[in-house]
């Protein structure tokens, strides 16, 4: 299962876009955060127009993984006459929704760690990037496939690597930076190196880039989603 990206950039890389990745099935489009760049991403692919169910699955609550999922639900609504469905498992994402105009007649809240649909399962995992905000990636199972899509986080859960390892888990999507610091967020290379083995690095695709460090990916011998995501 591969997924497609809108944008591999970190909040201060947005001409790398906003990060987000979409994959279909049938007439069915499902969409991994709206940031800042993604509606209009969306809006040039006509691809909120050409499926008729659309799922958005949100990590977090920073402006560059939900600044566009107001437009987003709103142009579904008003224009599209679509409700737009909405995956996170606690109830801040709604508040925040209403605070920001948001009727919650107009979207299908989804408040909980496990979704299914036709061919499809989604696990919520919890993940650590900041203190003050709780942040999830996400397990997707599509096709007897499952891969994991981290979102922002400073590491890959335990149970994840698990079955990472076992393959059980076949692709690893992983936010990552280019050098430690003591402000953990995000997975720094070096840690990462130290968990996943050279022979799975192909498996493992860098994303959330701040700065571009593509050449010492290839030397490691991770995959990356390129800068010039369209």
């Amino acid at each position: 299962m591969d997924l497609n990206f809108l944008g591999c950039g970190s909040a201060f890389n947005p001409l790398y876009g906003n990060t987000s990745a979409y994959f279909t099935n049938k007439d069915q489009l499902y969409v991994i955060d709206g940031g800042e760049s993604v509606f209009l991403k969306l809006y040039q692919k006509e691809l909120l127009k050409k499926y008729a169910g659309i799922t958005i699955m949100v990590t977090h609550m920073h402006a560059d993984h939900v600044g566009s999922l107001p437009s987003i639900i709103s142009y579904c609504y008003y224009v599209l006459g679509k409700k737009v469905t909405v995956i996170y498992p606690e109830k801040s994402l709604w508040i925040l929704l209403g605070l920001m105009g948001i009727d919650p007649d107009i979207y299908i809240p989804v408040e909980s760690s496990l979704f299914t649909a036709e061919g499809l399962k989604v696990w919520a995992v919890s993940v650590k990037h900041a203190d003050d905000i709780s942040c999830f990636g996400y397990i997707i199972e599509f096709a007897g496939e499952k891969i994991y899509y981290s979102g922002d986080s400073y590491e890959i859960p335990k149970d994840v690597l698990d079955g990472f390892y076992k393959r059980e888990i076949s692709t690893i999507y992983q936010d990552t930076t280019e050098f430690t610091s003591d402000h953990r967020s995000h997975c720094p290379l070096e840690e990462l190196e130290e968990c996943i083995p050279a022979d799975l690095r192909r498996n493992v695709f860098c994303m959330h880039f701040t700065t571009d460090f593509t050449e010492k990916l290839k030397k490691k011998g991770f995959g990356y989603i390129q800068g010039n995501c369209r």
